[in-house]
């Protein structure tokens, strides 16, 4: 019996039935206040039982360990370029799940992910780690196995690493968690839930949060609804007067602060792909009854529903007055309007312009005319569409990727390489980006939320979009996330801009950018050309660490 053993970095996604790379990866340096992420890679060639893994280290105490599990994925899409690991339907490493009840199967290549959580002040210095992993036969439980692994080094420079300054939304579906943990929405218990959510995304970089108003109008197919996630309560009088009452949103707003967030993004008021209806919105009548008074049924445009705008949102703008909230608001008109759109969205712009002036209209749209026509405040054009909007004078300057940017582009599919997904970090820095947009945090329905889905069983939505597109956590047992090594590397790519931001204080952003350029063999990056190889982000971020420890 034998285990074989070698470390190996976060950037490689090892696959059970294929080779690893034989890259010796035994050394590597960090900085004060930086997560860092390994891998273990090991085989076996018996059945390995659930591990006990001991830590040598005087790092131990900032190191955890989790397993990573290879998830099922079947559609990678219906074009895809060159620059993927593979498209064959099959088991593809996702998951950092619990250790203690995987079973190594032989002749199988698995990983273990280390994280580890560096103080800001701890001691700079060379920190060897080392496991001992353990194994004991079910059937004989005197028989042990154990194995020592090679000594991996962590440098840790004398330079504390900040956190990036950039907006990060990862869109929460908060009817998904009601939905898959069986919770009434805005009970205790769903806040509960939410909670542990909210720490989770403010622990992986993510600072603003998706607001629901009331129920989300994004990804529902026409003429259907999702489920009722409205923060708002809205009765109407006999008299078709409107009140509001903002206890829940006000506690979802306070509870997001506690856990850090910074930034409110409020839930689109119009519908997604064009603005042309309105969202679901839940009345409730003189008689006590509830009643759905707006979805697919009333347009965007109708009297009844400016007339409703045109008390809400007054109200609204006056509770954030009243915390404080307004410089930490962004507001939603509608999600990716087409060209033709243009009329209908004017109208939803020029609506809420005059019942909400002064705050901070955003969208994901990638044609420049919503803009140069004053339409929308703030563009977020999907990364395969920034180059039209490099040259506008933007107030803040954002983008996004999703479904539709398979080609060249930075993503995060689970088909991907990892390098593909990091390498984000340095190009928002080489598009001095403001922000960045994700649709999908946690969205486990099917395409256009026509069914519900298991993560755990299918991670390309019920063949609606590559895999991983649509979620970057699974949803834990107790109500608490398990990540997925894309949001771990998401993650690292905010760090990497985190440093090179840092080297703009020491140095200028000028001297910045010709420090990228020259590690690129003098050659300048864009969304669409940038270095491909695991191997040069490696090397870059070693040359960053030891730029701005020299420069200190």
């Amino acid at each position: 019996m034998f285990i074989n053993s070698k470390w190996t970095s976060s950037l490689e996604k090892i696959f059970l039935h294929k080779t690893p790379s034989a890259t010796d990866y035994q050394r590597n340096t960090a900085l004060q206040g930086e997560v860092f992420s390994l891998q273990l890679v090991y085989q076996t060639d018996f059945l390995l039982n659930p591990l006990s893994i001991k830590i040598i280290s005087p790092l131990k105490e900032y190191i955890s360990i989790r397993q990573v599990y290879s998830m099922p994925a079947t559609f990678f899409g219906e074009k895809q370029d060159e620059f993927i690991l593979d498209n064959t339907p099959g088991l593809y490493p996702d998951l950092l799940g619990d250790c203690s009840v995987y079973r190594s199967g032989n002749n199988l290549n698995h990983s273990l992910w280390l994280t580890i959580r560096l103080p800001r002040d701890i001691q700079p210095g060379t920190y060897p780690i080392q496991l001992e992993m353990g194994h004991t036969n079910l059937y004989s439980p005197e028989r042990c196995f154990e194995h020592t692994t090679p000594v991996f080094e962590l440098e840790v420079l004398p330079v504390q690493l900040p956190q990036a300054k950039i907006k990060i939304t990862e869109w929460l579906h908060c009817d998904c968690l009601a939905d898959y943990y069986k919770l009434e929405p805005w009970s205790d218990e769903f806040f509960a839930v939410l909670k542990n959510y909210f720490l989770n995304m403010s622990s992986h970089g993510i600072n603003m949060v998706y607001v629901p108003l009331f129920t989300p109008p994004l990804d529902t197919l026409i003429g259907t609804e999702r489920p009722t996630m409205q923060s708002v309560d809205v009765a109407e009088d006999e008299h078709g007067n409107w009140s509001f009452n903002f206890s829940k949103l006000e506690r979802f707003l306070n509870l997001a602060d506690e856990c850090g967030l910074l930034y409110w993004e409020f839930s689109h008021l119009f519908t997604q792909w064009g603005a042309e209806f309105t969202p679901k919105i839940i009345v409730r009548m003189p008689d006590g009854k509830m009643v759905r008074r707006f979805g697919w049924d009333v347009r965007s445009n109708s009297d009844l529903y400016q007339k409703f705008l045109a008390a809400l949102l007054p109200e609204l703008n006056r509770m954030l007055q009243k915390h404080n909230w307004n410089s930490r608001s962004y507001f939603h008109i509608s999600d990716e309007p087409y060209e033709n759109n243009l009329e209908a969205y004017r109208q939803a712009s020029e609506l809420f312009h005059r019942n909400l002036p002064g705050v901070k209209f955003i969208d994901a749209l990638s044609r420049t005319e919503f803009f140069t026509n004053g339409l929308v405040d703030i563009p977020v054009p999907a990364n395969n569409h920034i180059e039209a909007f490099r040259t506008l004078e933007l107030p803040e300057r954002w983008t996004y990727y999703c479904v539709s940017q398979w080609e060249k582009v930075p993503n995060q599919f689970a088909h991907f390489p990892s390098a593909r997904l990091r390498i984000i970090g340095v190009l928002a820095y080489v598009y001095d980006l403001d922000g960045f947009l994700h649709w999908g945090y946690n969205f486990w329905f099917g395409q256009l939320s026509s069914f519900r889905v298991d993560p755990y069983s299918d991670i390309c939505s019920g063949r609606g979009f590559p895999p991983g597109d649509a979620f970057k956590v699974y949803p834990g047992k107790n109500g608490i996330p398990e990540d997925s090594i894309r949001h771990e590397l998401f993650y690292d790519a905010l760090q990497d801009l985190a440093a090179l931001q840092l080297l703009e204080a020491q140095t200028s952003r000028d001297e910045t950018l010709e420090f990228i350029k020259q590690a690129w063999n003098d050659r300048s990056m864009t969304m669409e050309d940038y270095p491909r190889e695991a191997g040069w982000l490696l090397e870059f971020r070693q040359k960053l660490n030891q730029r701005l420890a020299a420069d200190k």
